[in-house]
C-alpha cells in the first residue's frame, strides 16, 4: 500500500493544479482584441467627406496642417469640432464580421448615397464607411467598410460622426484676446457706450489696468463680463456671404482696441435687412461672411453697456 502513496499524492497535486488553472481561466480561449474602424493617425488624413441622411455632403481638406471646408461652402471652421471628430473616428470599435464580400447590402439598410464617410490619406488611399440600420440588439448599427465586409459599430458613435456643415462652422463672429483688450466702443441705434482702459491693458485682475465706462470707473470683472457677453454671441442662421446682403440698413458699429496705446483696432459692423427685423447680420473685420444674430441679443448687449455706464457697476 505504501508504494502507491507517492502516486496518490502526485495525482492529488495534479488535480488541485488543474482546478486552480481552470479558476484562473488558463484554458479559456482569449477573445480577440477589438478592431478599430479606422487604422489611421490624424496626420495620415488629408481630407474627409460626410454625407448624412439628407444626402448633402460636407467636405473638409487639410493642407500644411490647416483645415478648410470645400463643400458646401468655404465657411469659417470651428477647430475644436474638427479635432473632436478626428479623435472620435479613431476610437470607434468594430464588432464581429456579419458578412464578408457582401453582394447585397441593402438588406442591412446601407445606402449607396447617404450616411457615408469618405477619408483620403496622404499616401493616396481612400476609405469609405457606409452606415445602415440598427441591429436587432438595438445597441449597434451595420457598417460597410471599404465595400469589403459588413460589421457593426456602437449606435451611440454615429451622433459624433455624421455631422453636417453647421456643426463644423464657427458661428461666433466676435473674436479677440481679452489679455490685450484696451477698449470697446459701441455705436448703436438706441444706445452708445465706450469701455476704456488705462495701464497695461487686459481684463485680468493681475493687470495694472483701470477701466472706465463712459468716463465712470468700473471694475475689471465688469469689463471682462461685458467683453465675454459680446464674444459669446453666436449665429442662429446659416452664414451668408457679406456681398449678398442686399440694401442693408446699418444697426451698429463695434470698435475693438487692442494693445498699449490702442496699437490695433478691429471694426465689426451690424446690419439689418428688409423683411428680416429679428436678425442682425454681423460682418467681422476682413471677413467675407455675415453672421445672423438675434436682434434681441444685440439689443441686450447694447442696453447692458448703457445701463452699466449709468450705474458704474
Amino acid at each position: 500500500m505504501r508504494k502507491w502513496i507517492p502516486t496518490v499524492l502526485l495525482l492529488v497535486v495534479l488535480g488541485a493544479g488543474i482546478v486552480y488553472a481552470k479558476s484562473q481561466n488558463f484554458f479559456r480561449e482569449q477573445a480577440p482584441a477589438a478592431r478599430q474602424l479606422v487604422q489611421l493617425t490624424q496626420g495620415d488624413i488629408t481630407s474627409f467627406a460626410i454625407t448624412g441622411k439628407d444626402g448633402k455632403p460636407v467636405e473638409l481638406n487639410q493642407r500644411d496642417g490647416k483645415w478648410s471646408m470645400s463643400k458646401p461652402q468655404s465657411y469659417p471652421l470651428n477647430g475644436y469640432t474638427i479635432d473632436n471628430w478626428l479623435a472620435a473616428i479613431q476610437n470607434v470599435k468594430l464588432g464581429e464580421v456579419v458578412e464578408s464580400s457582401p453582394k447585397d447590402v441593402t438588406k442591412y439598410g446601407i445606402s449607396a448615397t447617404n450616411n457615408q464617410i469618405q477619408i483620403k490619406t496622404k499616401d493616396g488611399n481612400e476609405h469609405t464607411f457606409a452606415f445602415g440600420e440598427t441591429l436587432p440588439s438595438g445597441d449597434a448599427v451595420y457598417v460597410l467598410s471599404d465595400k469589403k465586409e459588413v460589421a457593426s459599430v456602437p449606435v451611440d458613435t454615429l451622433s459624433g460622426l455624421l455631422l453636417g456643415a453647421a456643426d463644423f462652422t464657427d458661428t461666433t463672429p466676435f473674436d479677440w484676446d481679452d489679455d490685450k483688450l484696451s477698449g470697446l466702443e459701441w455705436e448703436g441705434q438706441s444706445a452708445s457706450w465706450m469701455l476704456k482702459s488705462s495701464g497695461d491693458g487686459g481684463t485680468e485682475e493681475s493687470s495694472s489696468t483701470a477701466w472706465t465706462l463712459n468716463g465712470k470707473s468700473v471694475t475689471s470683472d465688469m469689463a471682462t463680463s461685458l467683453s465675454q457677453q459680446i464674444k459669446n454671441l453666436a449665429s442662429s442662421q446659416s452664414l451668408r456671404k457679406a456681398s449678398d446682403l442686399n440694401q442693408p440698413v446699418h444697426r451698429f458699429t463695434l470698435s475693438v482696441s487692442l494693445g498699449k496705446q490702442d496699437e490695433s483696432q478691429q471694426v465689426y459692423q451690424g446690419w439689418t435687412m428688409n423683411g428680416e427685423p429679428d436678425i442682425v447680420w454681423v460682418v467681422p473685420p476682413q471677413s467675407n461672411w455675415a453672421y445672423g444674430l438675434s436682434a434681441s441679443d444685440v439689443k441686450r448687449i447694447e442696453q447692458a453697456g448703457h445701463d452699466q455706464a449709468q450705474t458704474g457697476k
